[in-house]
């Protein structure tokens, strides 16, 4: 089963070089923590405009870290600076596909909430927010492959990336669904436990979003993720 097949072959990596592994994990979250402080801090002192400061930077932050689980697959091993020096190259990349990532989801919860108060006299209101809901849960899933795509094609545009990201989620909806399910434990389990955000985190969402980009981007002619692809 190609689930179990994708999810084995990414825990077993992540463990391979648990260590550097480990290190680009506490560099991710020191960097997001102090992104997100100053959002914070923006939020709750009405200096608004410091929210822009993780608007712009939890995109490429992230993106370097999937650049550096790609340099791993391709050659079985990475150098720890380079996160920093991908977090420059691939900053375009990163930002915007952070902003176009966080618009859909402010309009599509916007609307759910809407929706709901609204649904409280009108059941059709109510219908219009279950269905909303299930638009959230499709982006959701098709997240994975977004992120993935971002980095394994690189010389192909934003809206051509989301392109094939929504059409191999909607092609794969089964899989696409369980793995996003998997990928939420996983994510919760590690953000729970404390420890496994600061030094497991990135890493396994990293190599997951990877291998099943690969494994199901490998079907499709007009997706070029490289030699990877071939393995």
């Amino acid at each position: 089963m190609k689930i179990w097949q994708v999810l084995k072959k990414s825990t077993a990596q992540a463990y391979e070089k648990l260590f550097k592994f480990a290190i680009i994990n506490l560099i991710w979250f020191i960097l997001t923590t102090i992104s997100l402080f100053f959002g914070y801090i923006g939020l709750i002192t009405g200096f608004y405009y410091l929210l822009i400061i993780p608007l712009i930077f939890l995109g490429p932050l992230l993106i370097a870290g999937l650049e550096i689980s790609h340099d791993y697959l391709k050659t079985n091993n990475f150098i720890i600076k380079s996160y920093f020096s991908y977090i420059f190259k691939s900053f375009k990349r990163g930002f915007l596909g952070f902003l176009l990532t966080f618009l859909v989801y402010l309009v599509l919860f916007t609307d759910l909430v809407y929706f709901l108060r609204k649904g409280v006299d009108s059941i059709f209101m109510l219908i219009l927010a279950v269905l909303v809901l299930y638009i959230i849960i499709f982006f959701s899933m098709l997240q994975a492959f977004f992120w993935g795509f971002l980095v394994l094609d690189k010389e192909n545009k934003i809206r051509n990336v989301f392109k094939n990201a929504f059409l191999v989620t909607l092609d794969n909806i089964v899989f696409s669904f369980i793995w996003f399910l998997i990928v939420l434990i996983i994510s919760s389990v590690l953000i729970f436990t404390g420890f496994g955000m600061a030094l497991l985190l990135l890493n396994f969402l990293s190599l997951m979003i990877l291998n099943a980009s690969i494994e199901m981007g490998s079907e499709y002619e007009n997706i070029d993720i490289g030699e990877l692809g071939l393995k």
